[in-house]
């Protein structure tokens, strides 16, 4: 028999990324629709295994001229405007901010022409 051969590589990302959401206080649905995403996108799967691994962006994947890093900015920005504090203050969640980067990648990825709309306009991509 031959011996059998077990990469865990998937399940310590998964476990780092549940770790990360938890620490940015994101809903377990939250983060659980987000890894569904993520694993469906072997792209964007790559990206994240290299932010857990150095804690900054591959930004390899690009949306017609988006990147994470892009869309990382994109969402301190918005944290900025809506908080009304100034440059990424202390409180901000940067965690909470490169997960919300993620998921806005997906929705890049998933209708790309209304995403890059929203990005370009101004419009929260929360909004509907």
């Amino acid at each position: 028999m031959q011996g059998i051969i077990y990469d865990a590589t998937k399940i310590k990302v998964c476990k780092a990324f549940y770790e990360i959401c938890d620490y940015a206080e994101l809903s377990v649905s939250w983060a659980d629709e987000l890894w569904k995403n993520i694993l469906t996108y072997p792209q964007v799967y790559e990206e994240l295994v290299y932010y857990i691994e150095h804690h900054t962006f591959l930004d390899k994947l690009k949306v017609g001229s988006y990147s994470l890093c892009d869309l990382y900015v994109w969402q301190m920005s918005r944290y900025n405007l809506i908080k009304d504090t100034g440059k990424n203050p202390r409180t901000c969640n940067k965690e909470k901010m490169v997960m919300q980067a993620f998921a806005s990648m997906i929705e890049l990825l998933t209708d790309p022409e209304k995403y890059e709309k929203r990005l370009e306009y101004g419009q929260g991509m929360d909004e509907k």
